[in-house]
């Protein structure tokens, strides 16, 4: 039987074991923890196995796979989060002898996932990103105080690490004093600089206009055998966050750019970079690389380029499926969240009714529910529905 390793199986997760369950391909789970790991009840799931705290301690992570080498080898193993792209990268000498590792080496790894390092290689090859600053102390920062201008944005440069120690991806900033404050508080004086902050100036308009999405597969002799571009409509949260709704839309201006840019990186596999058009200078700038699945793969899927299916047929079965086309149209919907955030948030978003309801009218691939597949949707609802009973009764 065709199988690969699932690392995690939340949302993500579970459509990339869903796209290679469709192929005939069945999955390995291994997770850390029973919340949001919907994934693990998918009919396309052989076994799923709890290893937890590996985060905290990759340590336990690599015990499992080598006490598994003998029953697991030669599998492809498929991170779907930055920690176990990480966690491949770091350990690929010591795994690579038993399974497929699909991740480049570390150092061209932490040259994606840390922001700084992202964009430092950017503005050697004269790729525009927007205007940082990343102070290291209260006297830089009070030096750098005529040239930042409100609202910015706070965010980190290990945002992986970020997210998981604060819950939210970045701050808005509107006046000095709580850009001092929150500084302090996120780095402990300037005492622990661990999420790499910076000081980032916010590109005007509206993400569902300006921001979109470039996801690719490059093989290891760096030849590209599928691309598309994709733009975010809904985010959750509506600001700032992931895509809620996203649909498939064809923009060639940032395909040269973001190829050049992979292979300065000496990056290879599957990879989405997000680009922001600034209208005061027309030109796009990077915000960042995520050098895993993305949140919305499904859409990726639903256009005609099954990626997951495109990476095991490289690396398992040596074989080169090469897709130069995608549809565009086609919508991707989160039900759950666009759902809540529609009823509860929509003041924030000031989005006509006619709007929500497009992509619903429309070609469309949900993130998690699949008739043939139901038990992954139905988990996801009693997880966040008993979790919403339980808020509600404490406060």
């Amino acid at each position: 039987m065709e199988k690969v390793i699932i690392i995690n199986a939340t949302e993500l997760g579970y459509q990339v074991i869903r796209a290679l369950g469709e192929k005939g391909i069945r999955s390995y789970v291994v997770y850390d923890k029973e919340k949001d790991e919907i994934g693990r009840y998918s009919k396309y799931v052989l076994q799923a196995h709890k290893v937890p705290k590996y985060i905290e301690e990759p340590s336990r992570l690599l015990e499992f796979l080598l006490a598994k080498k003998e029953e697991w080898k030669g599998t492809l193993i498929l991170p779907t989060k930055d920690y176990g792209v990480e966690f491949l990268a770091a350990n690929k000498e010591i795994l690579s002898p038993h399974y497929i590792i699909p991740t480049p080496g570390i150092e061209v790894v932490r040259g994606i996932v840390n922001k700084k390092n992202l964009y430092q290689t950017a503005r050697k090859m004269g790729i525009d990103i927007s205007k940082t600053f990343y102070p290291k102390s209260f006297e830089d920062l009070e030096a750098l105080k005529s040239e930042i201008r409100f609202p910015c944005l706070l965010k980190p440069g290990l945002g992986h690490k970020f997210f998981r120690r604060f819950d939210f991806k970045m701050l808005e900033i509107h006046n000095f004093a709580d850009l001092s404050e929150s500084l302090s508080r996120i780095t402990d004086g300037f005492r622990d600089d661990s999420y790499e902050i910076m000081i980032s100036e916010i590109i005007p308009g509206l993400d569902s206009e300006h921001m979109i999405q470039f996801v690719s597969y490059i093989d290891r002799e760096g030849e590209m055998l599928a691309s598309m571009t994709s733009r975010k409509l809904r985010q959750d949260p509506p600001k700032y966050g992931q895509g809620r709704v996203a649909k498939s839309e064809k923009i060639a201006d940032v395909n040269e750019v973001s190829l050049r840019l992979l292979k300065e990186l000496g990056y290879y596999g599957f990879s989405e970079i997000e680009w922001k058009y600034d209208f005061r200078d027309r030109c796009y700038k990077l915000i960042e690389i995520n050098p895993r699945y993305i949140f919305y793969i499904g859409l990726c899927v639903a256009c005609g380029i099954n990626f997951p299916y495109i990476q095991y047929m490289d690396l398992a079965k040596d074989r080169k499926v090469k897709i130069p086309d995608f549809e565009e149209g086609v919508y991707w919907i989160h039900l759950y969240k666009d759902v809540l955030h529609t009823l509860f948030h929509h003041h924030l978003e000031n989005i006509p009714l006619r709007e929500y309801l497009i992509p619903y009218l429309n070609k469309k691939a949900f993130a998690v529910w699949k008739p043939g597949d139901p038990f992954p949707f139905i988990q996801q609802w009693k997880q966040h529905l008993g979790n919403m009973i339980v808020k509600r009764y404490a406060d």
